[in-house]
């Protein structure tokens, strides 16, 4: 009976002390589960605010510069240099905070602000060697604005992402904390009151810890509200079954809608996918290589360009659009200042081939007949002084071979302004000579092969082909030293391509 009781006893007090054990191991368990969470949620603020302290040191940055650049004054260079010294500190921090997660926009966050800051640091340069009109020319540049831009967005993405994180960081500790009341409930008979002291101790420390992730994640909530609500482009985060989760004002105005409205609405509703293809394929190959894609856009329903951006997260779909058209404008305005250049590039090569005519002929008609009227005159005084003094006849000679140095320097030259084969044989035949005249002067082969025997060229076009394989010859005995030369030229039904190898020394 003794036995019994003693075995009873024992029983109910290794029970007991399983209870115990397994409450304490369960209890520590969610305990550092949730130190864990509030590492990360450390960790998360500690990123916003690096982030916010590089927006800050940017602008401060970009403020010195523009004070500096605009008025020379000295006094500009103090925020400046503060600037420099504490964004660098910020970069510094902000590289050694190891998030995978979020890598990709921290890493960009980092480049944008070096971008900006060596951007800056060029104006101050420029401004210092007294070039004001060139530091205003960069100050107008588009760069600076850009990389200020990409600043606010990356920041914006990262703080949106960390919010979700708080959220998630905010489920599992609900999640741990339920399990936790659960277990400390499960506590019977005489392990009661040590079940609830220790479990008031565990209790307390979870309720601290949700009160304070509670309080962090509300505090960010309004910061990342803030911030997407200040970005002038638009901004829509959407879930996989594309469930509108957050829409920016300037996103809403579009709709004429206000943004409480279209949270939770789904986009393809507001936005119809028909309309709106080429949207909606960028979307959905962004989530299915979960990688960021970008597109431009035409909206023929407000006719603007528009650039989207597309960020797929685990959960979630980020959208963000910018006008393009004062960027689309400047493009077509380049193409045709380019296409101006170009003609005026052709005229200008159009005129200088007709002065080497004209020089050629000129030299050709004049000098060159003077120069042979002046060689028969000393072939005459040659035959006339035959038996003159020995000193004259040397000189007599001395001048006929001047004057043919002449005569072939003259020939040279008209080759080089231009050869008579190429408007008489064309330039297939005017490429063999150059070739066959550079083998003469230089100690270099050179290969050609030409896969038709006539190219049917304008003048100007086969001028302008000439001109860029003599160029390239010269380049390549002055600068490479070649010492073999190969020319392949082929003609096919649509382009004409000649490639040059130069086997160097």
């Amino acid at each position: 009976m003794v036995f019994k009781k003693a075995t009873s006893y024992f029983t109910a007090i290794v029970l007991l002390l399983i209870i115990i054990v397994t409450v304490i191991i369960v209890s520590i368990k969610q305990t550092d589960d949730l130190k864990t969470i509030n590492n990360e949620i450390t960790t998360s603020f500690e990123i916003t605010e690096l982030a916010d302290r590089i927006l800050t040191l940017s602008i401060d940055n970009e403020t010195g510069a523009r004070g500096y650049l605009l008025t020379g004054n000295d006094n500009f260079l103090a925020p400046f240099e503060n600037a420099k010294l504490n964004l660098s500190i910020a970069l510094d921090s902000l590289k050694n905070i190891k998030e995978i997660r979020q890598q990709y926009i921290i890493d960009s966050i980092i480049v944008y602000a070096e971008k900006r800051f060596s951007f800056s640091k060029k104006m101050i340069e420029i401004r210092q060697n007294n070039n004001l009109e060139q530091s205003i020319k960069k100050y107008n540049a588009d760069d600076g604005r850009i990389f200020m831009e990409k600043i606010r967005y990356f920041i914006s993405i990262l703080k949106y992402q960390q919010n979700q994180l708080l959220n998630e960081a905010k489920l599992k500790s609900n999640d741990s904390f339920n399990q936790l009341a659960i277990i400390q409930y499960l506590i019977v008979g005489s392990a009661l009151i040590l079940i609830i002291v220790l479990g008031y101790k565990f209790r307390s420390d979870a309720l601290k810890t949700k009160t304070e992730l509670e309080r962090k994640v509300k505090e960010q909530t309004l910061q990342i509200r803030s911030i997407l609500e200040s970005i002038s482009d638009s901004f829509i985060a959407i879930d996989k079954n594309f469930t509108i989760t957050y829409i920016n004002k300037t996103s809403a105005i579009y709709f004429q809608q206000d943004p409480e409205i279209l949270i939770h609405e789904n986009l393809k509703k507001i936005l119809p996918k028909e309309k709106n293809q080429e949207l909606y394929l960028l979307i959905e190959n962004g989530m299915a290589s979960n990688k960021k894609v970008q597109g431009e856009v035409w909206d023929g329903d407000t006719r603007n360009w528009l650039h989207h951006y597309i960020y797929p997260s685990e959960n979630l779909v980020t959208i963000y659009t910018r006008n393009i058209n004062d960027e689309k404008k400047r493009e077509k305005e380049m193409e045709v200042i380019n296409e101006d250049l170009r003609r005026l590039s052709t005229h200008l090569q159009q005129i200088r081939e007709e002065e080497r005519k004209t020089i050629a002929r000129d030299l050709h008609d004049d000098l060159g007949q003077q120069l042979t009227g002046l060689q028969m005159d000393i072939h005459w005084m040659q035959k006339k002084l035959q038996e003159a003094n020995p000193l004259l006849l040397n000189k007599i000679n001395e001048m006929n071979e001047m004057v043919n140095n002449t005569i072939r320097s003259i020939r040279r030259i008209l080759s080089d302004l231009r050869p008579a084969i190429l408007d008489d044989l064309g330039m297939l035949a005017a490429m063999e000579w150059l070739n066959q005249e550079t083998s003469k002067r230089y100690p270099i082969h050179i290969h050609f092969q030409v896969n038709t025997q006539e190219i049917p060229l304008s003048s100007d076009v086969a001028s302008g082909l000439f001109r860029i394989y003599q160029e390239a010859i010269n380049n390549a005995i002055k600068h490479a030293n070649a010492k073999n030369i190969s020319t392949v030229i082929e003609v096919t039904d649509t382009p004409l391509t000649m490639a040059i190898t130069v086997d160097a020394r």
